[in-house]
């Protein structure tokens, strides 16, 4: 009897041991895959705007916080905001974690809103998506060149305002529809603007009066020197919480009153956490996956990052992969009226 306990004890320790001796190789190998490779880094976005800012900024860093310090190349597919990353990333990219993308906010809930296009067209299940990391939370504002004759919020519910726009899907083409439809505003929206330094262009030159949708953390990095020299004008925050540089600009939930339509707009504003988010394509290894996740963590800590950041006036404020994960799974499961509804108003006519 106490041989077979003996033996028993002893065949435990032994298969942990193995367990044990598996788990060491298969991180050192994890470890070792990144010697000597380069990862692409995928951009949904065009060079020069703020997603791109961010994706190359963190391209800088990354290397050295992921073993082997592999070599990382950028590369812009400004298309269909963001869309065709997606696409690429969920149907033909390698799973091996060497192919991860820089996407644009709302990419996350294109598969439920079909805000580029028919939701058929998002040829993936975000859940299923290997969601890395967000380098910042996203405040949206409603901006007037100074010399425009919008000059406070309330001015845009009774004249109408030209804004300039990216695409249709962008946080300055959605945006500006979802306040016309649910505050009352009179935003005309001009499309076609390739990037934000087109848009600029066209804003000093008075071809548009501003945008209703530029995130802080781009209007900052951008325009910071402009913003203080009160060339631009904050009307409203387009978020549920203020940011602390917009000065007494009012947040946009200020202006309404109906139940209903605050929850729209807050259904609207939900994915907004997620400002500049990192994914790599589903089936990723757990192990590259793991070094992945930790090496963005990191970098957001790195002082060398962080001091470049703060000379670029950009914000760091991440949220963890599987922050983002759980974000993701949970606007999922919003109920599918309030999901119509806000697909609606945010869907180009």
């Amino acid at each position: 009897m106490r041989d077979t306990r003996k033996r028993s004890a002893i065949g435990r320790r032994g298969a942990i041991a193995l367990i044990c001796a598996t788990l060491l190789s298969t991180g050192a190998q994890a470890a070792d895959f990144y010697a000597g490779k380069q990862i692409t880094l995928l951009v949904g976005s065009g060079t020069g705007g703020g997603y791109d800012t961010y994706a190359r900024l963190f391209a800088r860093h990354l290397p050295k916080h992921i073993p082997g310090n592999p070599n990382i190349i950028v590369q812009n597919l400004p298309a269909a905001g963001s869309l065709v990353v997606m696409n690429t990333l969920a149907n033909s990219a390698p799973r091996d974690g060497l192919t991860i993308g820089a996407v644009q906010t709302h990419i996350g809930v294109e598969p439920l809103m079909g805000v580029t296009g028919p939701v058929e067209n998002a040829k993936y299940d975000s859940r299923q998506m290997n969601w890395l990391f967000s380098a910042a939370k996203e405040i949206p504002v409603v901006v007037a060149w100074h010399s425009a004759p919008i000059k406070t919020f309330k001015d845009v519910m009774t004249t109408e305002m030209l804004v300039g726009s990216s695409g249709v899907a962008t946080s300055d083409g959605v945006y500006p529809r979802v306040m016309n439809e649910l505050v009352g505003t009179k935003f005309k929206i001009i499309d076609g603007y390739k990037d934000n330094p087109q848009m600029l262009i066209a804003t000093e030159s008075g071809e548009i009066m501003g945008r209703a949708g530029w995130f802080m953390s781009s209007l900052l990095s951008s325009q910071g020197a402009e913003l203080k020299q009160g060339k631009h004008k904050i009307l409203v925050q387009v978020s549920l919480e203020k940011h602390p540089l917009a000065g007494d600009a009012p947040l946009v939930t200020e202006f309404l009153s109906d139940p209903q339509k605050v929850e729209q707009l807050r259904f609207a504003l939900s994915w907004l956490p997620m400002g500049r988010p990192y994914v790599a394509p589903p089936g990723v290894p757990a192990d590259r996956l793991k070094i992945l996740r930790e090496a963005f963590v990191k970098t957001a800590q790195d002082p060398e990052l962080l001091a470049e950041a703060a000379k670029m006036n950009l914000e760091i404020s991440p949220l963890t992969g599987e922050e983002v994960q759980a974000l993701i799974t949970k606007l999922y499961a919003t109920p599918k009226p309030v999901i119509e509804r806000v697909r609606q108003i945010m869907v180009a006519k």
